[in-house]
């Protein structure tokens, strides 16, 4: 077979198990395979692929139609202009997240050499892109150990500036100037209503028994230990979010629904 047969082959399969982006998702898996860019793929129709080539490409296929995560065949996540190595050991980047590390470089602003951790980290992106971003070294934690060994990859690939360590919330710290988290916030009677592709990434990482019991117990630890936590939040939340003590404001997302909130301590 030649790339333009599998491309037509790719984007049948796909489409016809409903998958919204069935052309992109062919493209991005047929570039996972070849590990060519997509300006090869598209000016090199006629090129032959070997049969091996071809049984991967199908394969991968064939996960995709199950709704597998495109981010997670690939391997690779953007996210705040960096690209970031996936896999099913963390939750997926999404743009939305990006407002956490937006706010919080304004917040640290009030600061000469802001302390900022980074609580549930995954894939490290939130920490990682603050690093980057603000030229500091930043700290980071995740119950998860594997979800650390994948935060570490993006950090030496990226060559940030991050010290992970595996642990529960905020059980390390003594002092910092300000807390970001991405904590579970998907309340358990929800999960059933998910994407089916959301339900591939870690529980943990999703899951929280009413939605906001993990930030109400990381603010209860934050006491006396920072200035400000700034937290995602479900789109349904903010009522509830809004009774908890320090709340100062929210921030909506793309979509013009809650996804932020900042608490002064």
């Amino acid at each position: 077979m030649v790339i333009r047969e599998l491309l037509e082959e790719g984007f049948k399969e796909l489409k016809k198990s409903n998958i919204a982006t069935y052309h992109i998702d062919t493209l991005l898996i047929l570039q996972t395979v070849l590990n060519k860019d997509d300006v090869y793929i598209l000016t090199n129709p006629n090129k032959a692929v070997s049969r091996k080539q071809k049984e991967e490409f199908f394969r991968l296929i064939e996960k995709r139609k199950k709704y597998y995560p495109i981010a997670y065949i690939t391997h690779k996540k953007e996210f705040f202009g960096l690209e970031f190595y996936v896999d099913e050991r963390v939750l997926i980047p999404r743009p939305e997240t990006e407002l956490l590390v937006e706010e919080t470089i304004k917040l640290s602003e009030e600061f000469k050499n802001p302390i900022i951790v980074d609580v549930a980290t995954g894939s490290g992106c939130i920490a990682i892109s603050l690093s980057k971003t603000l030229n500091l070294t930043t700290y980071a934690s995740d119950i998860s150990k594997d979800a650390i060994e994948v935060a570490k990859i993006n950090r030496d690939r990226l060559k940030a500036n991050v010290k992970f360590i595996v642990a529960d919330k905020l059980s390390f710290l003594k002092k910092a100037d300000i807390i970001v988290c991405n904590p579970p916030y998907i309340a358990q009677n929800e999960y059933n209503n998910l994407q089916a592709d959301v339900k591939f990434e870690p529980r943990i990482a999703l899951i929280d028994e009413t939605g906001i019991n993990f930030l109400k117990d990381l603010l209860e630890q934050a006491k006396h230990k920072a200035e400000y936590l700034v937290s995602e939040i479900g789109y349904n939340q903010l009522e509830k979010v809004k009774q908890l003590k320090g709340y100062i404001y929210s921030k909506n997302d793309f979509n013009n629904l809650p996804r932020l909130a900042v608490f002064k301590l």
